[in-house]
């Protein structure tokens, strides 16, 4: 018998109770959920993760620090970037991030975008990252 394997997210964010609260979430969708609080722990945990959700937010510009540091190391990676500005949509697509959520974050739309970010062909991710097809969410 073959056990099927969970996809492994990596959360980071600085509040503690936003973290908390999505990794029930998450779980319970059946994902493993690695929390950090910071970029230095994102980017100690970042070892295969199928996807990283990272809040913008973070004290001293954590978030692109983090997003930064975890797409060097794997560039196609799916990421989806939280925050609470309205006004970044541009900036965090021409980052080759994934989508964007805003908060209050809609649960079930968060659930669906990680879906299809985790079922898109690596070649989707190739083109969206070198801009030639714009799919950002």
């Amino acid at each position: 018998m073959l056990l099927e394997m969970q996809t492994k997210i990596l959360l980071v964010s600085d509040n503690e109770p936003v973290r908390d609260s999505l990794s029930g979430v998450l779980q319970s969708e059946n994902y493993e959920v690695v929390a950090a609080a910071n970029a230095q722990e994102a980017f100690e945990s970042r070892r295969q993760i199928g996807l990283l959700l990272v809040d913008l937010d973070l004290p001293a510009e954590e978030g692109w620090t983090a997003i930064q540091r975890i797409k060097a190391f794997n560039p196609f990676l799916p990421i989806i970037v939280m925050t609470g500005q309205s006004d970044l949509r541009e900036l965090v697509a021409a980052a080759g991030v994934s989508a964007l959520v805003e908060r209050p974050i809609d649960v079930p739309a968060l659930l669906q975008i990680l879906r299809e970010l985790l079922a898109e062909p690596v070649q989707s991710r190739v083109q969206r990252i070198c801009n030639h097809e714009s799919d950002f969410r």
